[in-house]
């Protein structure tokens, strides 16, 4: 069982639109295409800043979106949705307030005032960048030693590993499932997104990087000998 978002690989979706100039690939989109979504980027990270959950949480509630949703909504529109579900969900705002203010928005009767109750790592925009460079480290200690080493086949799992969440977070694409491939890195333990993203705790595991032949993950039909694709998986992925 996967989610709608888990759409690498899939037939029927048809190529990827790319601009090409005398057959060349051309890439001169902007970073955001909309002003609001650079406004949607904004409120998103900061509050991600106020540290009430994890990068692995609010792919999930991303991944989480009603299907229909999912499927019209453009890259920011799904990181606004995704986002007020987990204010809601975290208690920091309330559904009948929002329903309050959005009604207002619609009027054009909103009047925004400064609040006097700032949490107390509120993002600011001086330390933005500071914030951004440091990113969030997923690097933890893992008591026992790595059971794959470097240039060692290995093949992942047929099914989601996600054994504590149906149809939970995991960050193993389904394209990926059931094949053969080398690990060619190794990066030591990191935190496991499968639990961090249902709050249940860090549980880090070994992290490899795994290079498939793309013959291997498409077919020989669709499949280029000559191309490789790389994909960080975590020790339970693998076999």
């Amino acid at each position: 069982m996967t989610r709608i978002h888990d759409m690498g690989g899939r037939f029927g979706d048809g190529p990827i639109p790319l601009k090409k100039i005398e057959g060349k690939i051309v890439d001169d989109e902007p970073v955001f295409k909309k002003h609001w979504h650079a406004k949607a980027f904004a409120i998103t990270v900061a509050s991600a800043s106020v540290g009430k959950w994890s990068i692995d949480k609010s792919r999930f509630f991303r991944e989480s979106l009603p299907p229909k949703d999912y499927a019209k909504f453009d890259y920011y529109e799904k990181w606004s949705s995704a986002l007020i579900n987990l204010l809601v969900e975290r208690g920091l705002i309330n559904k009948n307030d929002l329903i309050e203010i959005t009604k207002k928005v619609k009027e054009n009767n909103l009047k925004i005032s400064q609040g006097t109750n700032e949490h107390p790592d509120v993002l600011k925009a001086k330390d933005v960048a500071i914030t951004l460079g440091r990113g969030g480290p997923s690097a933890r200690e893992v008591q026992n030693s790595p059971i794959f080493k470097i240039g060692q086949e290995v093949r992942t799992i047929n099914y989601s590993p996600n054994k504590n969440v149906i149809g939970g977070h995991t960050r193993l694409p389904i394209y990926a499932r059931g094949k053969k491939g080398k690990v060619i890195l190794y990066h030591k333990g990191h935190v496991l997104p499968d639990a961090s993203a249902h709050d249940l705790g860090d549980f880090p595991e070994h992290l490899y990087t795994v290079e498939f032949l793309s013959t291997e993950l498409w077919g020989d039909k669709d499949g280029n000998k000559k191309d490789t694709i790389c994909i960080d998986l975590w020790e339970s992925y693998l076999i």
